[in-house]
């Protein structure tokens, strides 16, 4: 049974920290599309925009299991800031005990791991500065529509906002849900996110499946305080939070 809402089994934590790169997870939530977190590397400096992204491996498994339940991640980044967001999804996991998370990457010097039964250690240089949050979802309960919070990450932050489908074909038809750029001129994006004061919105990414819809936003943290507004126009469901000043 999906939960309907998102709650936050882990916070956000460091798990590799060297001159050049520092590598963390933005939170691990249970959300009703399963298992949800986002990676997030910075490089230090930052370097100049590459041509191609090194490829992401994530992974949930246990230990002398030859058995892996691996996430496609979705890679988001901001050459500006020299930060990549990696957003891993890893679908529902019924028996979390002795998992063991574990990320590699060609420019890390060897793969993070984080075994979930493990005492949590907070990480002080990202944060989430907004909870995770449910909107609501249809009358007949079988999309709920979710966001996963405003996480912080050095200058930046990223916010995650999806519609999670009970079967497929819920999101297909009239309803708006398609990405398209071809669909009706002056019809809304079927997720939104939006930041006032306004100008702190960089850039979003999104993905549609038979599913799912979702939306994966970069905002600019703000040394004042700023209120972050989510947004999901074929349901017309809305909600917001404050946050203060990074």
């Amino acid at each position: 049974m999906h939960p309907t809402r998102p709650s936050l089994i882990r916070p956000p934590e460091t798990l590799l920290d060297t001159p050049g790169t520092r590598l963390s997870h933005g939170g691990l939530l249970d959300t009703p599309a399963g298992l949800f977190t986002v990676v997030a590397l910075e490089h230090r400096p930052v370097p100049p925009v590459a041509k191609a992204l090194p490829l992401w491996l994530a992974y949930l498994t246990r230990p002398g299991d030859s058995h892996a339940v691996l996430a496609l991640p979705g890679v988001f980044n901001d050459p500006e800031y020299g930060v990549e967001f990696v957003i891993c999804r890893f679908g529902p996991v019924p028996e979390r005990g002795g998992l063991v998370l574990v990320v590699h990457h060609a420019l890390l010097p060897r793969s993070a791991a984080l075994h979930l039964d493990a005492p949590a250690a907070p990480s002080a240089s990202t944060e989430l500065l907004a909870e995770p949050a449910s909107l609501g979802g249809s009358e007949a309960g079988d999309v709920r529509v979710w966001h996963s919070g405003a996480l912080r990450v050095g200058g930046l932050l990223h916010t995650h906002l999806e519609a999670t489908a009970d079967r497929p074909g819920l999101l297909t038809g009239p309803l708006g849900w398609e990405l398209s750029p071809d669909r009706p001129s002056g019809t809304p994006r079927p997720l939104e996110v939006g930041v006032e004061p306004g100008g702190g919105y960089r850039h979003g990414s999104g993905s549609w499946g038979d599913r799912h819809s979702s939306l994966d936003a970069l905002l600019t943290a703000s040394a004042t305080e700023q209120r972050i507004q989510w947004t999901c126009h074929p349901l017309g469901l809305t909600g917001g939070s404050t946050i203060s000043g990074s």
